[in-house]
């Protein structure tokens, strides 16, 4: 338990990085923040960052388009598309990301889950593994570092939105 009363794990591997936040909060609202565009951009991404386009169809085949700027001026592009959708336990979707007007995005699945420890509390797990790097200098470790990064930050971001 980290000072703020939420469990935090994170395990990082060859097989991509997996970061779980336990929140005190019912599975179903949960999941409804990361699925509605208008909760969603509200919390999604890493501290600093400001929203200039969150688009989000979670249906397998639906579409994921963000688009932010973050606090060091960079401007990033993702894209994606939603694999599996299953309310209120599961979202899987393969992503591309790459700076504005960039090239040779790198690319990934992430895969967000959803479980009940309680009638109002609810672990999510964030699970990355990197596909490709593009043009990213370094190579997919260090990618997945940076998600998990991310992840932890839009928890904590999630967490105070929650409130």
């Amino acid at each position: 338990m980290n000072p703020m009363g939420r469990k935090e794990s994170t395990d990082g591997s060859r097989n991509g990085v997996t970061i779980s936040r336990d929140v005190d909060f019912p599975r179903a609202s949960v999941f409804g923040m990361f699925t509605d565009a208008r909760k969603a951009e509200k919390f999604w991404g890493p501290e600093g960052a400001e929203t200039l386009l969150f688009e989000l169809d979670p249906r397998p085949g639906g579409a994921l388009r963000i688009h932010d700027r973050h606090s060091d001026g960079e401007t990033m592009e993702t894209t994606g598309t939603f694999l599996e959708f299953v309310p209120p336990a599961r979202l899987v979707f393969r992503s591309a990301t790459m700076p504005r007007g960039g090239t040779a995005p790198f690319e990934a699945v992430q895969t967000l889950t959803f479980d009940e420890l309680g009638p109002r509390r609810t672990r999510v797990t964030a699970h990355v593994k990197v596909l490709a790097t593009g043009s990213w200098p370094g190579d997919a470790t260090s990618l997945e570092e940076g998600f998990q990064g991310g992840w932890g930050q839009t928890f904590d971001r999630l967490q105070r939105a929650l409130r």
